[in-house]
């Protein structure tokens, strides 16, 4: 497309513009001495980045000869014109041109493939972003693929940005359908062999890039893969590749494709697996059906999908469009050989269960019974210590591993409790098969006691009232968890621990000794059975071991007996390895028996009565204890409550008695401000009284005759600062400068003499009338004043009685302070002896219960060897059973064979006698 300017190069293979675009923004002109010259400003986007390129025509003119003879069909160059390229006219005529011959040049694979590189190099562009672009085109993919591929290199992580844009990722996307590497010319022209690993490590290449583009792109980059359904494409891809290599698993490289798009995804994965879900990828999950019987696949399936199980996703897998086929995957995963993946898809139906997600009660009755059936399997294996076992156990470990997904398992083990607000629903009830499932896979994770502290307050319940497999479970669980506490009293807390241990302790031995008995009971009558099996397959072995009146001789040669030769050489064979089976057999007949006999022989009473007593009686002794000190404690934090208070009472009444001896500070000072302005008005009323009764004449006569001495002493002083002056400025000497300051300090003073002579002299001069009339206003402001501060004197009262309140009440909750914390140290002191008191109990108890628990640990270590071999057991006597049925069909084909040469026999006779 071509718009002002602007090119958007359309895809070869596809419809996104390419990553590079050119843009020519401006023009300049640049002149020397002797001519000028036109300069073109191309912009060029490098998959993202940009930079600028200055260009003449002079190279466009280069460029376009250098590619004429490659690219003939190209768009004509401009005619160049002489002193004449800076005109208007001639720039906008070459401007869309130069523009269109980029345009064309960028399209054609004959450029674009060119060895010299001739335009990438006018384009000024780095080899990495040759080898991306060429990438892009059909022509030589297989190698532009396995180029492009190195670009995820470490070493080019700066160049490597250009694996994120949209083209490359559609691309990646587009070649991993099947048959897209496929070049019939180059696989006709090369090696077979050859060409295979070609299209192999370019499968690898292209594998490898979009990893890099999930895990180091952006945003952007990861939304685009989910937009043009790159999930569903790697899991075509990676089923499309186990069928062609059985046996392999799922290819490696993709799955590390999908763990960056989990990773990067994280918490925000189960909403993209429920959008490729909710797209049709239970009918790309389809596909697969197919593989798993393959332990790989069936792993890679049940793990992917419970990595994103949560409700959203459930809700889309279920959905009525689908839900056929979404349970027919369920079920491929339930009878898959793979112990792990048949743990994950139990986990998957147990949280569908919960949730209420398989749409009627029929289906929730059969997902029920399959689940029980699962767990009876998984329960069989205790604590074996086969390899598939532990690897099933560290299988089950790493569901659990995210917060997340061990919140799952524990949801749907106190599902039974928490939707019935806790009671406990009948045993029938399909949430029991998940629950019990929960507790057995919680069982083998041996998690954290911190991870099951919501789980934990229902574990006695379920252990005394649940079905009997999850009363067993829930009895195991509790064992672990009690192995796991601490010889010393955990720390203080709100909660009882001992009355918890209690609950536990009864529920513990309730579940186990039940399941000790009924497993006891059951490896016993399964052992009997096993043995009259054994006994009954020894007799019919030793009925086959009798020699057979004719006995193959060991010859190949051909001839007329040949058929019943071979057949005899079989049944021989047949019948070795039937001695064989059954030695293997009674190998494993003795090993189940001294389990078993081990087993039947245990004491159940692993403490003597008299410790069993102690162990009660310490137990209500540290009820008691820990009654008192929760009691205790409940008062301590009571009285720290109310000491809390009492200091924020203390607090308000010292601020309150702050303040009012503020307020009363401040109206003292008020009044004594008062008092001093009544003192001084009432000397200044006096004064004008004073001055107003006697003879003003002779006192201003004598201010005035001072105050004309003053003036005729200012007069000199004048003249002898000027004589002094006049001398210094002669000789300088020092004692005109001292006299001279001398002379400055008196007639300072005489100067603030004179202005206090003149002020009397003007307060001489009133009239005496005027100054009685002065005087009787003061003495009115004066008695004003006094009636202010008299009633000031009333409000101290007032205020002096407020403080004296309020120090009161500051005294009384001090006094009630001090009374609380006299209490809190007393409660402290309490509540210490009885922490060591409880402690000390603990100590004393700790290792009788410790005692008892290893010896249920044993007991059910003991119960696990020994279902273990009567598991095995049953085993050998099943392969016994095989060999005799083998060798029973061997017995009817060496009759058949028999008959057959009777048949040519009697043939040959009556030829003969004939």
């Amino acid at each position: 497309l071509y718009c002002i300017g602007f090119i958007s190069i359309m895809a070869p293979a596809g419809d996104l513009p390419l990553p590079l675009q050119i843009q020519i923004t401006a023009t300049e002109e640049r002149s020397s001495m002797l001519k000028s010259w036109s300069v073109y400003l191309l912009e060029v986007n490098d998959f993202g980045r940009k930079f600028i390129l200055e260009k003449r025509f002079d190279d466009f003119n280069q460029l376009h000869a250098d590619l004429k003879e490659i690219e003939p069909s190209m768009p004509p160059l401009p005619e160049k014109k002489f002193m004449a390229s800076t005109d208007a006219s001639v720039v906008a005529e070459r401007k869309p041109a130069f523009e269109k011959i980029l345009r064309y040049l960028l399209r054609s694979d004959a450029v674009v493939h060119e060895k010299g590189q001739t335009l990438f190099k006018f384009l000024e562009l780095p080899t990495a972003a040759v080898v991306a672009f060429r990438y892009l085109f059909k022509t030589q993919r297989i190698s532009s693929a396995r180029q492009c591929g190195k670009l995820t290199d470490p070493k080019l992580e700066k160049e490597a940005y250009r694996l994120g844009h949209p083209a490359v990722v559609k691309t990646c996307l587009r070649l991993l359908e099947e048959g897209a590497l496929k070049d019939p010319e180059q696989e006709a022209k090369a090696d077979a062999a050859a060409f295979a690993a070609a299209v192999g490590e370019a499968e690898t290449a292209v594998v490898e890039m979009l990893r890099f583009a999930l895990a180091s792109g952006n945003e952007a980059t990861r939304q685009f893969f989910l937009q043009e359904k790159g999930l569903g494409v790697l899991l075509r891809y990676i089923f499309r590749k186990g069928k062609k290599e059985p046996g392999t698993g799922p290819d490696q490289r993709a799955r590390g494709v999908l763990n960056a798009l989990i990773k990067v995804e994280a918490e925000h994965f189960p909403a993209v697996m429920a959008e490729f879900l909710q797209k049709g990828g239970v009918l790309d999950f389809q596909e697969g059906l197919d593989l798993l019987q393959c332990s790989g696949f069936a792993d890679f399936i049940s793990k992917l999908l419970w990595i994103a199980w949560d409700i959203q996703v459930q809700q889309v897998f279920f959905a009525e469009a689908h839900r056929l086929e979404a349970l027919g995957l369920l079920s491929k995963l339930f009878v898959c050989p793979s112990k792990g993946a048949r743990v994950c898809a139990g986990l998957l139906l147990a949280n569908a269960l919960c949730h209420a997600q398989l749409g009627d009660r029929e289906r929730e009755a059969q997902a029920a019974q399959g689940l029980r059936q699962l767990t009876e399997e998984m329960a069989c294996c205790g604590e074996s210590q086969e390899p598939e076992d532990q690897e099933v156990r560290t299988f089950v470990a790493g569901l659990g591993q995210s917060a997340e997904r061990f919140t799952r398992i524990l949801t749907c083990a106190q599902a039974p409790w928490q939707q019935h607000h806790g009671q406990l629903p009948d045993e029938e009830h399909p949430l029991w098969a998940g629950a019990t499932f929960s507790l057995w896979c919680l069982l083998r994770m041996r998690p954290d006691p911190a991870r099951l502290a919501d789980l934990r307050p229902a574990l006695p319940a379920v252990a005394q009232g649940g079905p009997p497999r999850a009363r067993w479970l829930a009895g195991e669980l509790l064992l672990q968890l009690q192995l796991q506490v601490s010889a010393q009293l955990p720390s203080p807390n709100s909660e009882a621990i001992v009355e918890m241990n209690i609950q536990e302790r009864g529920a513990l031995e309730f579940a186990l000794q039940e399941m000790f008995e009924h497993t006891r009971s059951g490896l016993h009558s399964q052992l009997s059975e096993s043995s009259q099996v054994i006994e009954t397959q020894q007799r019919l072995i030793e009925e086959r071991q009798q020699p057979l009146p004719i006995a193959s001789n060991g010859s190949t040669s051909d001839g007329w007996h040949q058929p019943l030769e071979a057949t005899l050489a079989k049944l021989k064979t047949s019948r070795q390895e039937l001695s064989g089976a059954l030695a293997d057999a009674e190998r494993q007949r003795k090993s189940a028996e001294t389990a078993v006999r081990e087993v039947l022989e245990m004491d159940n009473s692993d403490l003597s009565q008299a410790e069993d007593q102690a162990m009660d009686q310490q137990l209500q002794s540290m009820r008691q204890t820990e009654a008192e000190y929760l009691a205790r404690c409940h008062e301590q934090e009571q009285q720290s409550s109310a000491l809390r208070s009492q200091e924020e009472e203390v607090a308000t009444a010292n601020a309150a008695m702050e303040n009012a001896e503020k307020v009363l500070q401040e109206m003292r000072s008020r009044i004594a401000s008062y008092e001093a302005d009544i003192s001084t008005q009432q000397r200044d009323v006096q004064n004008k009284r004073t001055m107003a009764s006697s003879d003003m004449q002779a006192a201003r006569n004598h201010l005035s005759m001072e105050l004309e001495g003053i003036k005729q002493k200012q007069t000199k002083l004048r003249e002898r600062a000027l004589q002094l002056q006049a001398e210094m400025q002669g000789d300088g000497s020092s004692d005109a400068s001292k006299e001279m300051d001398r002379l400055k300090v008196e007639a300072g003073r005489l100067k603030g003499r004179a202005a206090e002579l003149t002020q009397e002299l003007q307060a001489a001069s009133i009239d005496p009338q005027q100054l009685e009339q002065q005087a009787s206003a003061a003495e009115s402001a004066v008695q004003h004043l006094a009636e202010q501060r008299d009633q000031l004197r009333g409000e101290l009262q007032g205020l002096e009685e407020e403080h004296s309140q309020a120090r009161s009440e500051w005294q009384q909750a001090v006094s009630s302070l001090q009374h609380a914390r006299q209490e809190k140290e007393v409660a402290d002191l309490q509540s210490s002896s009885l922490r060591r008191q409880l402690e000390g109990q603990w100590a004393s108890w700790h290792p009788l219960w410790s005692k008892r628990l290893q010896a249920w640990r044993l007991r059910s270590q003991a119960l696990a060897k020994a279902a273990r071999g009567a598991e095995l057991l049953a085993k050998a006597a099943q392969r016994a059973w095989d060999q005799l049925r083998r060798e029973a069909e061997l017995r009817h084909q060496t009759l058949a064979d028999v008959e057959a040469l009777q048949h040519q026999l009697a043939a040959l006779a009556h030829d003969l006698s004939s």
